[in-house]
């Protein structure tokens, strides 16, 4: 059974991404994306693409404050927003610019990550938990391969 605390870490994460994508929104990550790497994400892309996983994060937090989902969606999840906010990071420092989300991924994505791992992941067995922070890097992986692709 899920407690009142496992739902506010879970509806956390949705709303953690809603800042997160008004920083990139407003501050241009598509535009900056597109330089750094050379490709064209329009922001029609940017919109599609963060439509989707704010959907899926929503439809989870919903699912797993209603007994639907276990832990482990939660912690991929979290691994995955985690990893984009370190990400972040190294990006802004590679490039010697700024990554626009950075902010709100070191306001956000990384106390949600320390959270999940302090609050949720003792919940878990032990392969869970390897296996979810596998799934929530191979996510990552595969979102900033579409972004590079389109």
């Amino acid at each position: 059974m899920i407690n009142k605390e496992q739902k506010y870490i879970a509806w956390f994460i949705p709303a953690a991404y809603l800042f997160h994508l008004a920083d990139e929104y407003f501050a241009g990550f598509y535009r900056w994306f597109s330089v750094i790497f050379n490709v064209n994400l329009s922001l029609n892309d940017f919109i599609i693409i963060n439509s989707i996983g704010f959907t899926a994060a929503v439809a989870v937090a919903t699912l797993y404050s209603l007994n639907k989902l276990n832990h482990f969606v939660i912690a991929v999840l979290s691994i995955l927003f985690f990893v984009n906010g370190v990400v972040h990071i190294a990006a802004s420092i590679f490039t010697a610019s700024y990554s626009p989300g950075t902010i709100s991924a070191c306001l956000f994505y990384l106390p949600l990550g320390y959270l999940v791992y302090k609050k949720i992941f003792p919940l878990m067995p032990y392969q869970q938990r390897s296996i979810s922070i596998a799934v929530g890097i191979i996510i990552q992986i595969v979102v900033a391969i579409i972004a590079l692709n389109i």
